[in-house]
């Protein structure tokens, strides 16, 4: 009985691990993109998001398909933009498993 809830357990976990993203946004390129947070701005909070390659012999993807992604990522919580980017290589252990990816994070606001 117990190996069975465990298994149900990890199942659920992985299950949430692997669910698609948000679909895309129509306002997503409206998202500002700052270096810092602007005077007027509220924080909502942190958003990221992971671009992996359709193959392993694929270059790393580029760090403007992982901001377009991030954008996204910020419309769909109805920010109105995001500030202090930063981009990095994903590892095996990371969504993209074996493939070369680029994550990207960054603080939304309103």
């Amino acid at each position: 009985m117990r190996v069975v809830l465990a298994f149900a357990m990890i199942a659920v976990a992985l299950a949430g691990c692997a669910s698609p993203r948000h679909a895309m946004v129509g306002n997503a390129s409206r998202i500002a993109v700052a270096p810092d947070l602007p005077l007027d701005g509220t924080i909502m909070q942190r958003v990221s998001a992971m671009i992996c390659a359709k193959a392993f012999i694929d270059p790393q993807p580029a760090p403007a398909d992982a901001l377009a992604a991030l954008q996204n990522e910020a419309a769909a919580i109805g920010a109105a933009g995001i500030y202090n980017v930063k981009y990095a290589q994903t590892g095996l252990l990371d969504r993209c498993g074996i493939l070369p990816g680029t994550l990207a994070t960054a603080i939304a606001y309103r």
